[in-house]
């Protein structure tokens, strides 16, 4: 975050940097009362390995206790007579030989009526034990929620090394990290874009921040707007495949709407002060804002042409790096608090102000997962930056990586 301001020079007060058929459950709501889900030893016959049954359970246990959505135990549950441990589902795992090669199976069952709620069957490759164990526990989610996990997922974040910047990409869980991008000089805020096809960022490869475009698919990045001044800070609306950007190109730094080829298609506002880091609603019709119209920063709502604004936050006197949920039901966002910044969420109408850190330490820059339920954010821990992910339902928080300046996948 200290990027976000510092650059805009002009700004007061810099933040400091690290920067099969499925049983309706009725549990719909991320807050709902936990499910309970018992978890059954996975097996491993036909001559397959009890390693590989073991990993798999584990892997499946772990995504499922960090979804913050079931009570969850481990144990060999016997099926019961009818009526009997009414409520109660299981999850069963083995490895089974099949034409030769082994394959994971897994069910989840009805314990109390013995009927399978669902499954799933994969060939089981050595290198792809995380990525089949985290599809199965987002199908579990799916079967007993109706909503999508987020298992899958992956996390973009920034990385400083002693002479060189990265980007990282990795699983949600902090595992598999790979270098998408390195250099020598600074790289800003990576965001995804395209269904999580190609990553946006700012570098300042020639002098200034300027926004480049790197499709997965392809070997090298492409710059996608250099106009005088800053290009960063950006974010991108699957509604309406469209970015929104900040750029200082006409004296000052505004909200920009570009394309993917950076041609700006309108400037949305106009204004003395300092307006930056745009985050779009899910539905596209609206987009968040900090400025500093009243002095210091604080966060607005617009239309996405720019008419509309008004000012979202009246407490505290620092609030920036808002973040829309993808459900629409609330905005993330860092506001400095007895002198640190400490991570808040509030309703678009600005009812529900809620403090989720509280620790003496700044956290900043959060971003949602799909789910609508988990953040993941840069915190300060022993003066070094670390990459950390809260269940806003719980709390229960788990340190990914060292960096700062994550994004959470849409898929």
């Amino acid at each position: 975050m200290r990027f976000r301001f510092i650059l805009l020079t002009c700004l007061l007060l810099p933040i400091s940097a690290f920067g099969q058929s499925e049983v309706e459950l009725g549990i719909k709501s991320s807050y709902a009362q936990r499910i309970p889900l018992n978890v059954a030893p996975f097996a491993a016959v036909d001559g397959t390995r009890p390693d590989q049954a073991l990993s798999l359970e584990s892997l499946v246990t772990a995504d499922l206790e960090f979804s913050g959505l079931f009570d969850l135990k481990r144990k060999r549950v016997p099926l019961a007579a009818n009526g009997d441990k009414e409520g109660l589902v299981e999850v069963r795992g083995a490895l089974i030989k099949y034409k030769g090669e082994t394959h994971f199976e897994g069910r989840v069952i009805d314990v109390s009526t013995k009927q399978q709620i669902g499954g799933k069957r994969y060939r089981l490759k050595e290198d792809q034990t995380r990525q089949i164990a985290h599809h199965f526990a987002d199908e579990i989610v799916r079967m007993l929620t109706g909503e999508n996990g987020i298992a899958g997922t992956q996390i973009l974040y920034r990385r400083k090394t002693p002479d060189q910047w990265e980007i990282i990409m990795s699983d949600y869980d902090g595992h598999n990290p790979r270098v998408l991008l390195r250099q020598s000089v600074p790289l800003i805020y990576p965001r995804w874009l395209d269904q999580d096809r190609a990553l946006v960022y700012s570098s300042f490869r020639y002098g200034k921040p300027d926004l480049f475009i790197r499709n997965l698919s392809e070997p090298a990045s492409k710059r996608l707007s250099s106009y005088d001044g800053l290009n960063y800070s950006v974010d991108w609306s699957e509604t309406r495949r469209e970015l929104a950007a900040t750029l200082s190109k006409d004296g000052n730094a505004e909200i920009y709407i570009m394309n993917t080829d950076g041609k700006v298609k309108r400037r949305l506002t106009h204004n003395r002060a300092i307006d930056c880091s745009p985050s779009w609603a899910p539905s596209g019709r609206e987009i968040l804002f900090t400025s500093d119209r009243p002095g210091s920063p604080q966060l607005y709502i617009m239309e996405s042409d720019g008419s509309n604004v008004r000012r979202l936050t009246f407490q505290g006197s620092y609030n920036a790096s808002p973040a829309w949920s993808p459900k629409g039901d609330l905005i993330a966002f860092a506001s400095r608090i007895d002198g640190f910044f400490q991570l808040c969420t509030i309703r678009p109408d600005g009812t529900d102000l809620r403090v989720l850190t509280t620790e003496a330490s700044n956290h900043e820059d959060p971003r949602w997962a799909p789910n609508g339920r988990h953040i993941v954010y840069g915190e300060e821990r022993g003066g070094e930056s670390a990459i950390t992910i809260i269940d806003i339902g719980t709390g229960g928080r788990r340190i990914l990586a060292g960096g700062d300046s994550a994004d959470w996948s849409v898929r």
